[in-house]
């Protein structure tokens, strides 16, 4: 975790939302570059912002992505990253509730109307082939 001195300048919001000082990051562009550039989690669960010459914490109410669309097995994140199951990605039901890893230990939350229409797509589970990714408890 952060320590309690360490002054937090970014939080990402349950809903993906990026805030910087207090107030949301309105230009998506700079935030979708942050996502891709810049953000990583460390082995104690800690995300930060990561530069050449200098690295900023970042608060997280629960992860930094949430999945907003799909086609077929492609998930598609809030940052307009793509997921595709195909290609073996980590799954885990966290609370119930189905999380997908983007990459390097950064997951996204499936959001609920997306989770809504999978489940009346595929059922309770995503089968491809040997791997099954469960949309939820039975």
């Amino acid at each position: 975790m952060v320590s309690k001195d360490q002054k937090v300048d970014f939080k990402i919001l349950r809903d993906g939302t990026w805030y910087h000082e207090g107030a949301p990051i309105k230009r998506e562009r700079l935030a979708k570059l942050f996502s891709d550039r810049a953000l990583s989690v460390d082995e104690d669960g800690n995300y930060w912002l990561k530069t050449p010459f200098e690295k900023y914490p970042v608060q997280v109410e629960d992860v930094p992505f949430v999945i907003v669309g799909y086609e077929g097995t492609k998930l598609r994140t809030n940052m307009d990253e793509y997921v595709d199951l195909k290609d073996g990605a980590r799954w885990e039901l966290r609370g119930g509730i189905p999380y997908v890893e983007v990459r390097g230990g950064l997951y996204a939350r499936i959001g609920r109307a997306v989770l809504y229409n999978m489940v009346e797509e595929f059922g309770t589970a995503i089968q491809l082939g040997e791997n099954s990714f469960p949309l939820g408890e039975a």
